[in-house]
């Protein structure tokens, strides 16, 4: 498995990830199709503020995460995991790449929103360092942290 910056040329193989998913990633990860439109929109060229890394394993999408308004001090984290290769560690792998280029490019750390009945996303994000600080007023999803240190 490899996790690379998403490109153009991975249109296809991220339609037939979205076409894969199941109820719980449709649920709590693609309500109403919001996250598979936004990406599609990655491929029509509209510059989205966002960073995309996807996992793949011989032309097969194991799962993405994006980083929304990368632009600014602390960016917004999504993730999915292909159905077939849940509970494999490939959710916990891209967390740590999101986190590791974030570092890397001065961010002070980075949030998410989760469905409150997400618990196996709030368990990978509790692993992973990050810190229900609320409910986020828009949503009412739980609201994530992880801050990362200072690092001048």
């Amino acid at each position: 498995m490899i996790i690379r910056e998403m490109v153009k040329e991975d249109k296809n193989m991220v339609e037939e990830f979205f076409g894969k998913m199941g109820g719980e990633s449709r649920a709590f990860f693609n309500r109403g199709n919001g996250n598979y439109n936004f990406t599609m929109r990655f491929f029509e060229g509209e510059d989205l503020n966002t960073k995309f890394f996807v996992a793949e394993e011989n032309g097969e999408m194991l799962g993405y995460v994006f980083l929304m308004d990368i632009n600014t001090l602390i960016p917004l984290l999504g993730i999915a995991v292909n159905e077939n290769y849940k509970g494999r560690g490939i959710g916990f792998k891209l967390m740590k790449y999101a986190e590791e280029y974030s570092v890397s490019h001065k961010k002070g750390g980075i949030v998410l929103t989760t469905h409150t009945a997400n618990i196996r996303g709030q368990s990978l994000y509790e692993k992973c360092g990050f810190e229900k600080i609320g409910i986020h007023g828009a949503s009412g999803e739980f609201f994530y942290m992880k801050k990362f240190p200072d690092t001048d």
